[in-house]
């Protein structure tokens, strides 16, 4: 006789169907998620520098757009179309009103995320610097790392250059001075942090580097097209701008106040010679500073010690200690060349009121707390430079 046969009702079937079906509606849905209220590039304005300037008693500020659609379809340099960059002008009695003005024909959504540069003219820099970064911190897009300049030229055309083989915009010194002061270390860059760090400080001097668009170097057929390049620096201290010291001028903060020196070129000259004895690369400066109350005002002490490198010997002098002596006596001759130029300016150069807020709080109290330009009490004492060649820099080969 057969045995019925008993069939098992599995209960738990219809719940993995359910889940199955949840499972592949996920799966459909989840390459969407996340780019449904993308853009692409061409339909926003990416800032990617700021000018500020401050004139007639309002505010102007300049924007920078860069084309960045065109530069996406390059597969290499390329000639450089004047519509690729686009500099827009707002005016207001405040910073904020004027970065407003710029929207109202943006055309599109404007984004300050990518900002690199920050430019700012004379005139800001003389009367506007606090109400400048008071702004600017309040701005919720704005990074604290962009670069931070200042210039006594127009800011549009500042804001217009040219890049060097057609390259992109995003690759100049205005936005990547560090690539260029490694090589050629002449005015050390700074980015807005490090501004806004000693800003507020009491005795705090930064060196702000000076910019132009000014190219009398580089040719591309029968024009000088612009091309960025710093200049010199301001000196900015309490909050204050102090002066501009030019580049002709500016040697010794090189091996005082720089905090890094990569490598920069010294020519040693003979007196009435127009061609070097000795051309050296300099790097790594250090200076060590000693305040000595002198009379009603200080004297300062410095000792610089610097490493370099020999790129070119004319035959004298012929041993490696006489040179040393020669540059040693070049860079101390710099280096009281730009004191003089800046004490003539009631500029302090050096930070020497720096040194003394953070080494000797007495004598900053006593000599600079309360006067608007300490550096007229300051003098230079001794300058003592060691110069230590540590290799000539040749080629080695085999005369075999």
């Amino acid at each position: 006789m057969m045995q019925p046969q008993l069939r098992f009702i599995n209960r738990f079937e219809p719940l993995k169907s359910k889940v199955l079906v949840l499972v592949l509606l996920c799966a459909a849905v989840l390459p969407l998620s996340g780019c449904w209220d993308s853009k692409e590039v061409q339909s926003i304005n990416f800032i990617t520098a700021l000018g500020i300037d401050y004139a007639e008693d309002h505010y102007i500020a300049y924007a920078q757009v860069i084309d960045f659609s065109s530069i996406a379809k390059q597969e290499g340099p390329s000639q450089r179309e004047d519509s690729e960059i686009w500099i827009g002008q707002g005016k207001g009695t405040t910073l904020n009103m004027a970065i407003n003005d710029l929207y109202r024909s943006s055309q599109q959504q404007t984004l300050w995320t990518h900002v690199k540069a920050i430019v700012l003219s004379e005139n800001a820099l003389n009367s506007k610097l606090t109400d400048i970064f008071d702004t600017l911190l309040h701005s919720g897009q704005l990074r604290y790392t962009p670069w931070i300049y200042g210039t006594k030229e127009e800011i549009n055309k500042v804001l217009s250059p040219s890049a060097l083989l057609n390259q992109s915009m995003q690759t100049i010194e205005l936005f990547e001075p560090m690539k260029l002061y490694k090589q050629y270390s002449s005015f050390e860059p700074i980015r807005l942090h490090q501004l806004l760090d000693g800003f507020r400080e009491p005795a705090s001097t930064i060196l702000v580097p000076s910019i132009t668009s000014v190219n009398t170097t580089w040719v591309q057929g029968e024009r000088k097209p612009p091309l960025i390049q710093t200049d010199g620096f301001y000196v900015v201290s309490g909050g204050h701008n102090q002066g501009r010291i030019e580049e002709q001028h500016a040697f010794g903060a090189r091996y005082v106040k720089y905090g890094k020196v990569y490598q920069y070129p010294l020519y040693v000259y003979a007196e009435d010679k127009k061609v070097p004895l000795l051309s050296l690369s300099l790097r790594d400066p250090r200076t060590i500073v000693k305040a000595v109350p002198e009379g009603n005002g200080i004297r300062f002490d410095l000792t610089t010690l610097v490493n370099g490198s020999i790129i070119e010997d004319h035959g004298k002098p012929s041993s490696v200690r006489e040179m040393e002596r020669l540059a040693a006596q070049q860079i101390q001759k710099d280096i009281r060349h730009t004191f003089k130029i800046a004490q003539s300016r009631r500029v302090d150069a050096y930070g020497l009121a720096e040194h003394l807020y953070r080494h000797n709080p007495e004598l900053w109290k006593k000599h600079a707390r309360n006067r608007a330009n300490p550096v007229t009490d300051f003098k230079l004492g001794k300058v003592e430079v060691q110069v230590n060649i540590m290799n000539a820099s040749t080629y080695k080969y085999n005369s075999s």
